[in-house]
């Protein structure tokens, strides 16, 4: 088994209210996820939130702010992430970033989430 990271990246521009982005991950087991923000969220009253569902529409992680998914400090690294614990099963994903309010302002809030999974691999 080997660790391996997947990086999903998303932006809210300004007057927007939400955003989403699908992706495959690879082939493996996800073990956690963690969001990273550029910090504008913290710059407006705006309640920020993210989803995640797979292909059929069925909800992996329901709606939660966005601070659900933030990796705690201390600990070891793996264990930092939000746990997630799935076989990617070759499936599409997509996550859903939401405001409940338009974002203001010039800049725009940027995300990222990172997957911890682990995935067989074989020497040659």
């Amino acid at each position: 088994m080997r660790q391996i990271q997947y990086v999903v990246k998303a932006v809210i521009n300004p007057g927007e209210l939400n955003t989403s982005v699908n992706f495959k991950l690879p082939s493996g087991f996800t073990t956690g996820a963690a969001l990273y923000t550029n910090g504008v969220e913290k710059n407006t009253n705006a309640m920020a939130t993210i989803e995640m569902k797979d292909d059929n529409s069925i909800a992996i992680a329901p709606s939660v702010h966005i601070d659900n998914w933030r990796q705690s400090n201390g600990g070891e690294y793996e264990k930092s992430f939000k746990p997630m614990n799935f076989d990617t099963g070759n499936k599409d994903y997509s996550l859903i970033f939401s405001l409940d309010e338009k974002l203001q302002g010039d800049i725009p809030l940027k995300f990222h989430v990172v997957f911890l999974y682990n995935n067989n691999v074989e020497k040659m």
